[in-house]
């Protein structure tokens, strides 16, 4: 199972793993107790959670790398509880970068709670090793469009550049549209 088959839905709580698409929503399973149900897309709206991203002071950090993060903190995880300063706390070691305006408590909450459900059904695990074999991937990519630059950049000659010649535009010569009939309004009989 990957991030992109499991979707949290507005209005429900939880999160759910899409079964079936259908025109007008998704067939999706709670991860939480295994119920089936089918949700209308006109009344919710479905975020999958590999497009999940926390706010940070530069760029983003991706749904996979906090619970990466969250697994190494495992033993200091807090419960999710109504004490704001040890949920604040706790995310500021798993994400020191945060971003403190637009990260507010209440997500910070929901991230322990996706955390939890995600924990409870083994799938974290899952989650990382494959975020593992992606980076790895995409490590060997990147090395490859290197060494494919390296290559053109050197094998192509510098070439001289030629100045560039000014085009002069000319000035329309079209006559003004003629006045339009004038016509009076009709009288009444």
């Amino acid at each position: 199972m990957t991030l992109a088959e499991i979707v949290a839905i507005t209005g429900l709580p939880g999160l759910y793993k899409v079964v079936g698409k259908r025109n007008d929503g998704l067939v999706v399973t709670s991860l939480v107790d295994d119920k089936t149900t089918f949700v209308s897309g006109r009344k919710h709206l479905f975020t999958t959670l590999d497009n999940v991203t926390m706010y940070t002071t530069g760029d983003g950090v991706t749904l996979k790398t906090v619970l990466a993060e969250m697994k190494k903190q495992e033993a200091n995880n807090p419960p999710v509880a109504k004490d704001d300063a040890a949920v604040k706390a706790y995310v500021e070691k798993v994400i020191p970068d945060y971003d403190k305006e637009k990260v507010y408590v209440s997500d910070m909450k929901k991230l322990l709670k996706w955390y939890d459900i995600l924990n409870g059904q083994k799938l974290v695990e899952e989650l990382i090793k494959e975020e593992g074999t992606i980076e790895a991937i995409e490590k060997i990519a990147e090395a490859k469009a290197e060494e494919k630059q390296a290559k053109k950049t050197a094998a192509k000659p510098k070439k001289e550049a030629k100045p560039k010649v000014e085009k002069t535009t000319k000035a329309s010569t079209k006559p003004a549209p003629g006045a339009k009939k004038v016509t009076a309004p009709r009288k009444a009989q």
